[in-house]
Formats: C-alpha cells, sequence, structure tokens
C-alpha cells in the first residue's frame, strides 16, 4: 500500500463488492423515503452523492463474482475513505459470524477474516484514521486457540 494506491488482494475484493452493495441498497432506500415524504434537500442530496460514489467505485471493481477475482488497486484519494468504510464494515460482519459461532461452541473457518483485518488497519493508517480497538479479534484468536489445545 502506498500513500496514493491501495492493493486490494483479489480474495479480498468480493468483502468490497458486498459492502458496496450495501452501500447502493442503503442510499437508495434513504431516496426513496426522502421522495416518498416532505423533501429535506440536504439529507437527499447527501444519499445522492453517497449513492454516486458508491455506484462509481462499484463499476469500477466490477458487478460479476469471478471464481478467482483479480487484486485490485484502489486510488486512495477518490475511494480510500469510502473503501475504509465499507470493508471495516464488512470485517465487522465477518468478526460478528465468528463471535455468534463461538458462543455456540461452532467452530468456523477464519475464511479471509486475518487479512481483511490487516488490509482495513493498513488502510486506517495510510489515511490517517484513528486506529479501531479490536477486542473481539482478539477474543475470537484466543477462544481457537483454546479449543485447537493450542494455549
Amino acid at each position: 500500500m502506498t500513500p496514493s494506491r491501495a492493493r486490494i488482494a483479489g480474495s479480498l475484493v468480493p468483502y468490497l463488492r458486498n459492502g458496496l452493495k450495501r452501500e447502493l441498497s442503503t442510499t437508495l432506500e434513504i431516496l426513496t423515503i426522502e421522495l416518498d415524504t416532505t423533501l429535506d434537500a440536504d439529507t437527499y442530496n447527501n444519499a445522492l452523492a453517497r449513492f454516486y460514489d458508491a455506484q462509481t467505485l462499484f463499476e469500477a471493481v466490477g458487478m460479476t463474482e469471478e471464481p478467482e477475482p483479480a487484486d485490485l488497486v484502489l486510488d486512495i484519494g477518490r475511494w480510500g475513505r469510502l473503501a475504509l468504510r465499507l470493508l471495516a464494515l464488512e470485517y465487522d460482519a465477518e468478526l460478528q459470524r465468528l463471535q455468534n459461532a463461538t458462543a455456540d461452541r461452532v467452530e468456523l473457518p477464519l475464511r479471509d477474516v486475518p487479512a481483511l483485518r490487516r488490509l482495513v488497519a493498513d488502510m486506517r493508517e495510510t489515511l490517517g484514521a484513528p486506529p479501531k480497538p479490536d477486542q473481539a479479534w482478539r477474543q475470537i484468536a484466543r477462544r481457537l486457540k483454546r479449543s485447537r489445545g493450542e494455549g
């Protein structure tokens, strides 16, 4: 990751794509509500800008899933904050999935969660965003080590 560009591993591109789909869906809901009720110009314009940004990045990322997605080089100046927000939300969702499973004493594979965690942390650092406490990840890692007899 350079200050102006971020390389997103192909295995992590689906997380960005999923985040973009959620962002598009959320902003469409906001726009629909705004159009169906008394229009608040600020809310409408903000949602429209969010939708446009997500739609433009979605087109750059690619709309279809590929069996072996290629790495993506992202312009940090243009897309960094949006990509970070969406990837962080996807990371949080993956952590929640793992927490729910461990609470039910089900051991799920970590899949790409460690790599996604590193990407989000690297992007935060590159963008100058404050680091986010990662207590949930440490708890999951400890539980997995204990269940595998490693700790």
